[in-house]
């Protein structure tokens, strides 16, 4: 069975959102030194690299983590390869086979960015008509390959509050540059955090 890790790997290059707190990882204890094993620690934001977005993040009162349904990040998913230099428009979508209950995972050709430290405020991501058009869908989870859905420039957060305030998923800094367009089982569970409002993930898909 081909699987395709779509994660991005977790290290103090890691891009961070607008250039904010980068992953530590540690190394504090060295068999080579002697010690009795190998042993790490390591701190991150809730949103650092491939991550899911729950509700709570922008839903007060919304599932958290611990309380989120868990077939939002489990289950079959399409990937679409989109040939866009902006933000992608419901004009976009419209000719993709987007069906309800579908995972959709897009691919902007921005996943190089996610092995590039520096933040590239400029990135891809959706516009608010294809939000609402992917809620309309009535989609389970929508995939993006770089850090958010939500365009830099925004202060309101509507696209975030439209998808996740109406029950669809979000995963946010894909690793897609090598997935062929395709139908695909899509594991990328979020950590059982009480109360957390997203969790990096190690995603993974499987071809079908």
């Amino acid at each position: 069975m081909k699987i395709y890790d779509i994660t991005a790997t977790i290290n103090e290059q890691l891009p961070a959102y607008k250039d904010g707190e980068r992953p530590l990882v540690e190394q504090t204890m060295f068999m080579a030194k002697g010690d009795a094993c190998n042993f790490s620690r390591f701190m991150m934001t809730m949103h650092s690299g491939t991550h899911a977005d729950v509700p709570l993040h922008f839903v007060d009162g919304g599932a958290a983590n611990d309380t989120v349904d868990l077939a939002h990040f489990f289950g079959a998913a399409k990937v679409f390869r989109l040939a866009v230099t902006a933000h992608v428009t419901r004009a976009d979508l419209l000719p993709l086979d987007i069906q309800a209950g579908d995972i959709v995972l897009l691919c902007t050709g921005q996943s190089i960015k996610m092995q590039t430290p520096k933040f590239d405020d400029d990135y891809i991501a959706l516009a608010l008509d294809a939000a609402e058009y992917l809620v309309e869908r009535g989609v389970k989870t929508v995939g993006v390959d770089y850090l958010s859905v939500e365009a830099s420039a925004t202060t309101h957060y509507t696209v975030h509050k439209a998808l996740l305030g109406n029950g669809v998923g979000v995963l946010e800094g894909l690793v897609l540059a090598d997935v062929p367009e395709g139908e695909y089982t899509l594991a990328a569970l979020p950590l059982k955090i009480e109360g957390g409002n997203g969790s990096p993930v190690r995603a993974i898909l499987a071809m079908r």
